[in-house]
């Protein structure tokens, strides 16, 4: 792996987002659609989406609505016809916008619908129609913002698809522990540049909400023992992820940058060692070394899951992240760092997705704050599991373990789940 390599992972890997993922997609399709039909009025629109995007996109707050609703997502993006903002169709949204919605789709036929897919767990095509007669029909397939296809009338629209598959997938992946750790040992980050400027955005937006708040939780206010024990900066910790993935979960107007997927991922990916800079008086050079760390960390967990997971793809990397960023600022050895992950993944393997909503808050800064705990653990106990049962003594082969329960034996566990919810 070298700095070029690193460069790729983040321009595949880190998107910009406003609100939760799953309902910008949603809103951009239909921005997509409402774009190509501009100058025509809109009669219909059907969705079909995957089973695992339904899920994760049917209880989250549409963004300026602060409110859940599919059908409100797919008007707003409707109004907006912005898809060149892609995951971030909905930050241009007004109050304008929000007062048409009620009387846009009593113009409009809408219908939702969501089934299982056999060859993909993200899966969304919308078909919509104008009074005129013209058809439109756009899929976007495997990435939230992998447009694979865009016809009207019958015509492919070549100018929606420059982003087909092919050329979005990193043609990288990660094998192992000791790949991530050679490269930050390197220090070669001369070229990363757009990394560590997103996660300066990502922890300063968090520390902004905090203080329009009122709260007390900046590293500035931590007290000599705070600012040292896993178990004290963890709450703090908690509390900054916590408020900013919070905003983007109801539904507020705030941008995200996500990871492999996630804007949560991204929030936890970037937080966490960022908050460790201020909280311990980290130098420059460390706390480059601790992002990097974060966002490989972050990037190889969920690289062996499906994009769409059954578990918490999401808890499961910030967790191991925040594990190995606390553990590297506080000098632990190579073999610490990946205890450190094991000891974590060891207590919350079967940690599952229940569909993205308010509570994905608390998940992803419990998550945060159980894995600067492990590190603790291992940093002052020694302690490390055994190697029985899913988690392995090699960390790889838990990674690996955990994509497997993700991808194959839990697969059809989304149908019960969403029976359920």
């Amino acid at each position: 792996m070298n700095q070029n390599i690193v460069k790729t992972l983040v321009d595949r890997h880190i998107t910009k987002t406003i609100g939760c993922t799953d309902i910008g997609v949603v809103g951009f399709i239909a921005s997509i659609g409402a774009y190509v039909l501009r100058h025509k009025k809109i009669q219909s629109i059907h969705l079909l989406m995957s089973d695992e995007l339904y899920k994760n996109s049917v209880n989250v707050g549409v963004p300026g609505i602060k409110k859940s609703g599919l059908n409100q997502a797919l008007a707003l993006g409707v109004l907006l016809k912005n898809p060149h903002n892609q995951l971030s169709v909905f930050e241009s949204v007004t109050q304008d916008d929000i007062h048409q919605i009620e009387s846009l789709l009593k113009d409009i036929v809408v219908k939702i619908e969501h089934k299982k897919f056999d060859h993909t767990v993200l899966y969304e095509e919308l078909n919509m129609t104008s009074t005129e007669g013209d058809h439109v029909n756009i899929v976007i397939k495997d990435n939230y913002d992998n447009v694979v296809s865009v016809t009207k009338n019958g015509e492919k629209m070549l100018e929606f698809e420059k982003d087909a598959l092919i050329h979005k997938m990193s043609p990288y992946k990660i094998t192992s522990y000791d790949e991530i750790c050679d490269f930050v040992d390197s220090k070669d980050f001369s070229e990363l540049d757009d990394l560590f400027r997103v996660a300066e955005l990502q922890y300063q937006s968090a520390r902004e909400e905090l203080k329009k708040e009122g709260k007390t939780f900046l590293a500035e206010n931590y007290n000599h023992k705070e600012k040292s024990c896993a178990y004290e900066l963890s709450s703090f910790l908690k509390e900054h992820i916590e408020i900013s993935s919070k905003k983007r979960m109801i539904g507020d107007v705030f941008t995200v940058y996500g990871v492999a997927g996630s804007g949560n991922l991204g929030i936890g990916t970037f937080i966490t060692p960022l908050l460790m800079r201020d909280a311990m008086g980290l130098t420059e050079d460390l706390s480059k070394k601790l992002v990097v760390l974060s966002f490989l960390t972050s990037v190889y967990v969920k690289q062996e899951m499906n994009v769409v997971t059954v578990l918490c793809g999401t808890g499961h990397a910030t967790g191991c992240s925040s594990a190995v960023s606390f553990a590297y600022a506080k000098n632990a050895s190579r073999e610490q760092l990946k205890k450190s992950i094991n000891l974590y993944l060891s207590s919350s393997m079967g940690f599952v997705c229940d569909g993205a909503k308010l509570s994905c808050a608390y998940k992803v800064s419990f998550a945060a704050m159980n894995g600067l705990i492990s590190a603790q653990m291992v940093l002052d106990q020694g302690v490390s599991c055994n190697g029985l049962g899913i988690q392995k003594m090699d960390v790889d082969q838990t990674i690996r373990n955990l994509g497997k329960l993700n991808n194959e034996i839990l697969e059809s566990a989304n149908k019960g789940i969403i029976s359920l919810i």
